[in-house]
């Protein structure tokens, strides 16, 4: 097997991981909004933890989106250069973007998790969940270690100075 089909194999499987995270967590972030509503207003009531379950599901959602979206290179990105440039100097234009979004997941996946190590040490809790900080914490440098996975795929399967699924778009 070589190294770019094995990249698209593993392309594959991130996304079904990808899809059904980002269904999950939307529909739990839903069911906790509706049901904190439900209980706040018609009730009377409600759970003080539910707020920032609601968050942390919400956020780690979107953030498998925007995992999702190195995927399909629907990302924010400055599109008019690469599109007037030849198309050496777009590819070599792409490719260093990618190397610069990929150096960039790596320092804040190390910084996240050094901070997740501060966190340990520090051994603390949220109040409303119970559950330790550095567990919460540790969403952002496990995504980012996702983000830099996504452009190192896109870097070995090949990055195009013009995205196939954009070609034809108007």
């Amino acid at each position: 097997m070589s190294l770019v089909s094995a990249a698209k194999y593993l392309d594959v499987a991130l996304s079904g991981i990808e899809d059904g995270l980002i269904v999950v967590l939307s529909l739990a972030a839903l069911a906790l909004g509706v049901m904190q509503v439900t209980l706040r207003y018609v009730f009377n009531t409600g759970y003080e933890w539910n707020e920032a379950a609601f968050v942390l599901v919400t956020i780690t959602a979107m953030l498998t989106a925007g995992v999702r979206a190195v995927r399909e290179d629907r990302h924010i990105s400055v599109d008019i250069l690469p599109s007037i440039a030849p198309k050496p100097v777009a590819a070599i234009m792409n490719v260093t973007a990618v190397l610069a979004s990929l150096g960039l997941c790596v320092f804040l996946a190390w910084c996240g998790w050094l901070y997740v190590g501060f966190a340990r040490m520090m051994d603390t809790a949220s109040p409303e969940t119970g559950i330790k900080d550095w567990i919460v914490y540790s969403i952002m440098p496990t995504m980012m270690c996702l983000f830099a996975l996504r452009y190192i795929i896109r870097l070995i399967i090949g990055v195009q100075s013009k995205p196939s699924h954009k070609e034809g778009a108007s």
